[in-house]
This record gives C-alpha cells, structure tokens and sequence, in this order.
C-alpha cells in the first residue's frame, strides 16, 4: 500500500509539470507561427475565423511535436525535485531503488507511445488535412514552390496516373506513366516522356509515348511521338487542387496506398519510409522518458541547469538524426525501415545502458 501511494506521487507531481511543460511548448509555437504568418494572414485577407481555424486545426500537431521534448523535461524536473527535497534519499533508506521508484514513470512512457500513434494517425493527420483548405489560399498563386508539383497520384476508376514532375506555369507534366488494370493484373500501360495540356481541345498531348498491352501471355508495343488523350476528371487545375502528400497520411492510409503502388508496379519508397517513421517517432515518447531518468540518476547532485541542458543537447540531436535517417531513406541509401529505426534503436541502447549504469 506504501509503494502505491509512492507511486501515485510520483506520478501526480510528474502530470503537473507535464501539464504546464506541454503548455509552455504549446504557446511559443503559436508565438512562433503567428509571426511567421501573420503577414501572410493580412496579404491574403484571411478572414478571423480561418485564422482561428488554422490554430485550431494546428494546436494537435504542437502538441505531437511537443510531448516528447515535454516529457523528457518533465521526468527530469520530477526527479530533480525529489532529490531537492531529500525524497529520493528518504526512499532509498527505505529499500527502494531508483529503479523501483522510475518504474511508474517507464510504464506511463510506453502507454504513452501508444496515445502518440493513435494521436498522430488520427486527430492529427484529420486536422492538418482541413487545415491544408486554408494553406492552400496563402500559397502564391503564379510564383514560388506552388507552381511546381512532384510525385503526382491518381486511382481513376480501373487506371492509376503517376507524374514525376508538374509545372503549372506551362501545364507540362514529365515522365508520365497510366496504368490499366483488369482485375489484379495490368492489362495496358502507357508512358509518355511529357503531357501538355491542349486549351482548344480539352485534352492532354502525350510526348514520346509507348503504349504496352498484355492479352493472352503477348505483348504488344506501340510507339508515337504526339497523341491526344483524355484522362478522365484530370486537368490542371484539378492536379493544383488535389494530390497526395505522403506527410499528412494517415500509418493506414500510407500502408493501403503502398499496398496498390506495389500492386501496380510503382517505386513506393518514399511512402515507405513515412509509414516506418509514423512508428517511430511514436516511440519517442518512451525513449525520452528513459533518457530523462537516466540523465537525473546519473549525475544526482548536478544542478537543474545542468539536466535541462543535457535535454535539450538529447531532443536535438534525436530530431536532426532521426531527419537525416529519413532523407536518406528517400533517397534509398538505407533501408526504409532502419532510416528512421536506427536512430530509435541507438537511443533505447545508449538510454539502457545509462539507466544500468546509474548509482541506485
């Protein structure tokens, strides 16, 4: 009954400072983004209530960025006041060990890797889905990265459309590629080095293409260096309007949509590795809390300057590698499981090992 109410203790002092930490980290991000945007907010007449809507459809993202760095600070905080206070002395007379005393903090760590997936893969990616209706107004309209769109896809009925590369200053798409399906196999494809949208016509001029057809185990080719073709419900402003951006994904929206690209033969890396770091970086919270009472046990009579410093060194350095695994990942360098598991992997060693080694 002692240990539980230790336990309880622990834990109540550890949700108050979570609370207020996550608090914090939540206000200066809206600080942040409101002077970054309000300028863009007054140019493009943003009304208040799309303005109140950004944030509101904003905050859940600040909080998935902001939990992990929340926790860490946090547990370290938790710790450092009990050794202020002589508490975690008292509780060691006692017979208890440091790692008894953490064990709470550990499990709340796990369960709360599982809260940041379903967070992040729900609330989170529904929100920045609504909250893309009003970035999309404060985008250029004739100039910058607007203008310009890559990996472009589409499931038309029985087709699937793939664009490398769209220029909407001149509507021309490059490496251009439309699959037919009968069933689960692709019974036609064609790929085309360019489509130009044709104005007079309606329709799209395919540059340099081949169309390849399979019908009772033979194929058949046929090559030309200008055709029109219609694509049904595509034209350039419906591609400037809509397309898939792998980030704002749902884990089971990414693995349905990697599910289709392989069927149809597609390079689906990229996707790939979204779906791992959605994982992955849920995991975060677990690996912070472990690195939090590693960090306090390790050095007991450091300072809260000291530890707070030590954080911020950690939760750095994990988000710029975990970013680095991730490009490379794009880039297929590395697995697209290990691009981002590597740096989760590394941080659970070296966040064991301290926690091992720590005097308790």
């Amino acid at each position: 009954m002692i240990i539980k109410k230790i336990d309880f203790y622990l834990l109540k002092n550890f949700f108050k400072k979570l609370s207020i930490i996550l608090l914090v980290f939540i206000i200066i991000f809206i600080a942040v983004d409101i002077i970054d945007n309000i300028d863009k907010f007054s140019a493009k007449n943003l009304t208040n209530e799309e303005i109140i809507n950004w944030y509101f459809f904003t905050i859940p993202w600040f909080v998935s960025l902001a939990l992990p760095m929340s926790l860490l600070l946090s547990t370290i905080s938790c710790f450092n006041q009990l050794q202020k206070n002589n508490e975690l002395t008292a509780l060691k007379a006692s017979g208890l060990s440091v790692r008894r005393i953490s064990f709470p903090i550990l499990i709340l760590g796990i369960i709360f890797s599982f809260i940041s997936f379903f967070f992040d893969n729900s609330i989170v990616s529904k929100n920045l889905e609504k909250r893309s209706q009003i970035e999309k107004k404060m985008k250029p309209k004739s100039f910058g990265i607007s203008t310009r769109k890559n990996n472009i896809y589409y499931h038309i009925d029985n087709s699937f459309l793939e664009i490398k590369k769209f220029n909407f200053r001149n509507n021309i798409g490059r490496n251009v590629s439309i699959q037919t399906l009968s069933a689960s196999d692709i019974n036609q494809r064609i790929d085309a080095e360019k489509m130009i949208w044709n104005i007079d016509k309606n329709k799209w001029s395919l540059k340099n293409y081949t169309l390849t057809k399979w019908k009772k185990n033979k194929v058949k080719f046929t090559s030309s260096n200008d055709t029109l073709l219609t694509i049904k419900d595509i034209t350039p402003s419906i591609l400037q309007k809509d397309n898939i951006n792998p980030d704002d994904m749902s884990y089971w929206e990414l693995a349905a949509f990697i599910d289709k690209m392989k069927d149809k033969g597609l390079k689906f890396n990229r996707w790939t590795v979204n779906k791992h770091f959605k994982t992955a970086f849920a995991c975060s919270s677990l690996i912070m809390v472990l690195f939090g009472i590693a960090l306090s046990i390790q050095k007991p009579r450091s300072n809260f300057a000291n530890s707070i410093g030590l954080s911020i060194t950690v939760i750095f350095l994990y988000y710029i590698l975990i970013k680095l695994g991730q490009t490379l990942g794009y880039n297929n360098i590395i697995n697209p499981f290990l691009s981002v598991w590597m740096v989760n992997i590394l941080f659970l060693i070296l966040g064991i090992n301290l926690f091992i080694k720590a005097r308790t």
